[in-house]
């Protein structure tokens, strides 16, 4: 009863702490979509651009006196021309206007598990597309949002097979910098080359120069997928999201080996190449977080660019330290070789659902000698039960007795009573690091199974129209594999050794029911992991059980 009751006011406050935000949500909607704050490089109005300047109409004198700040920003430019690059594996859209990426769609990949679904788009609609080109000098900081770049490229460009295709724009700010950006595309790589350079026609030369990336992060489709702020700088992960940049991050120094963003299975960085030591500054401006990425003492820069998947092989032929994108939290260690491994079963079995399944058999075999050991202890203990009633009945006045007494009865029938624990407890990482590798794997990104599982990075779901939809849930339809799950949950729970306490058994006979409303909205990938090893953990307490049968009475 006791239990029942802690249960029971766990899902009341629960209940509560989630109303009470839903409630601050709705009465104090600034609270949860804080306003924007002051762009750190804005893009002046319109009414600046050198068009209008030639139009006749003078910029104003509050705009003039902006142009001595500690931070500058480039007049803004008309709208440019869109260029088109293709390769294999993407096709990229660059505007003149900024020089930037106004486009990134990957054509392995698809937005959704849909047949018709466009091909994935790396650069969600902004207002600050990347790559923008940051330029300081006598001060004050200029980005090239502004500039109309000039270039002689067609308006597609295609990479040959063994070639690439490269893109030239020169652009100069109305104070007298030459801006250059270079940018190379290669067929067969997720990875293409950047180069960049300021010079100044008259006045002071530019004192270093940088980059810029950014994008909103809103949260994509599928399971808990979250953009966030990634970057490597000194040997160290920087991992920031949206809350932590909305209050302020200060920046990081020393050399950097990648900064950009990534979700659960993309991501978008910049790679230096030379110079390789900067500063990394980041910020949440509106909607949208930004990384800028500066090089002090340079006028030049040259960097390499990833925009691709999060799959393990591709981001180490990238770059070694790419692998480090992949958040598998303190679980790193366990979780990369189960990842490998699925991948080995999938050449084997080229289904990613047989694959999880034969991962399941794999780790189950290798965690039986101490599951084995673990459920004999427990169900010795369980024999002994009686006799333990007995002594404890006997010995209840006598605190030491009753100690000695059962120690030797333990040591009579040779038990540990902390031998069931032990087990489970070396157990619990190899569980977590399988939770992430199966949780980070891009392989399940819209990986089908068998019949209505099409997606096992989705929720489990076969659709049934005719049902009502249930408030926070993402099925529309019988999740038919948590289902299962519940099924082979209890009947596991009823073959195994019974707990003394009769309120700990009653609180055992719930998990499932508490599993099932854990994994109704996790990937499919995930129910089916768990719901093979409750089916293996039924034959093995099968197995044991007839043992248990034929073991000698206790003495």
């Amino acid at each position: 009863m006791d239990n029942y009751r802690l249960l029971l006011a766990l899902l009341l406050s629960l209940g509560i702490v989630f109303l009470y935000n839903q409630l601050l949500e709705w009465r104090h909607p600034e609270l949860a979509h804080p306003h924007p704050k002051t762009a750190l490089f804005a893009t002046p109005a319109p009414a600046n651009t050198p068009a209008a300047a030639q139009a006749g109409g003078a910029p104003p004198a509050s705009a003039q006196a902006g142009a001595t700040a500690a931070q500058a920003t480039i007049s803004a430019a008309p709208t440019g021309r869109s260029i088109v690059i293709d390769t294999d594996l993407y096709r990229a859209k660059i505007t003149t206007r900024g020089g930037r990426i106004e486009s990134f769609r990957l054509k392995k990949y698809r937005e959704t598990s849909a047949a018709n679904s466009p091909l994935y788009q790396m650069v969600p609609h902004s207002e600050r597309w990347p790559l923008g080109l940051l330029v300081e000098r006598a001060g004050a900081t200029v980005d090239d949002s502004g500039v109309a770049y000039a270039t002689s490229a067609p308006d597609h460009l295609t990479a040959i097979p063994g070639g690439d295709a490269k893109l030239t724009l020169v652009g100069a700010t109305p104070d007298g910098i030459t801006l250059r950006k270079t940018f190379d595309f290669r067929n067969g790589d997720y990875v293409f080359a950047v180069e960049a350079s300021a010079s100044a026609i008259s006045g002071a030369k530019p004192d270093a120069v940088g980059l810029t990336i950014s994008r909103p992060l809103a949260a994509s489709i599928g399971y808990r997928d979250i953009p966030e702020l990634q970057a490597l700088v000194a040997n160290k992960t920087v991992t920031e999201l949206q809350k932590a940049l909305q209050k302020g991050v200060a920046p990081v120094s020393g050399p950097i080996t990648y900064a950009g963003f990534g979700d659960r299975y993309f991501l978008s960085v910049v790679m230096p190449v030379k110079p390789v030591e900067g500063a990394l500054a980041m910020d949440y401006v509106g909607d949208e977080a930004d990384a800028h990425i500066v090089f002090t003492g340079a006028a030049s820069m040259a960097t390499q660019v990833y925009f691709g998947p999060k799959e393990l092989d591709i981001l180490e032929a990238a770059n070694p330290a790419l692998r480090k994108a992949i958040d598998f939290g303190w679980s790193g260690i366990i979780a990369l070789p189960f990842l490998q491994l699925l991948e080995l079963f999938h050449r084997i079995a080229p289904n990613y659902g047989i694959a999880i399944i034969l991962l399941t058999i794999v780790v189950r075999l290798a965690t039986l000698p101490m599951s084995i050991k673990g459920q004999r202890s427990m169900m010795k203990m369980q024999r002994l039960q009686p006799q333990v009633e007995r002594i404890r009945e006997k010995f209840k006045d006598d605190q030491e007795r009753l100690n000695r007494e059962m120690v030797d009865l333990y040591k009579r029938n040779h038990v540990n009573p902390l031998g069931g624990c032990l087990p489970m407890a070396v157990q619990l990482p190899v569980f977590i690091a399988l939770y992430e590798a199966l949780l980070n794997a891009i392989q399940l990104r819209h990986a089908p199974f068998f019949g209505w599982i099409k997606d096992l990075s989705a929720p489990d779901c076969l659709p049934a129209a005719w049902m009502p939809r249930l408030p926070y849930l993402d099925c529309h339809g019988i999740p038919v594999l948590v289902g299962l799950l519940v099924i082979t949950g209890f009947l596991q729970q009823r073959m195994a050794p019974r707990q003394p306490d009769p309120s700990q058994q009653k609180m055992m006979m719930y998990m499932p029911i508490v599993f099932s409303l854990i994994f109704v909205n996790l990937p499919a990938g995930l129910t089916l992991y768990y719901l093979a090893s409750n089916v293996l953990g039924i034959a093995q307490q099968f197995v044991l059980n007839r043992e248990f049968k034929q073991l000698p009475p206790t003495t």
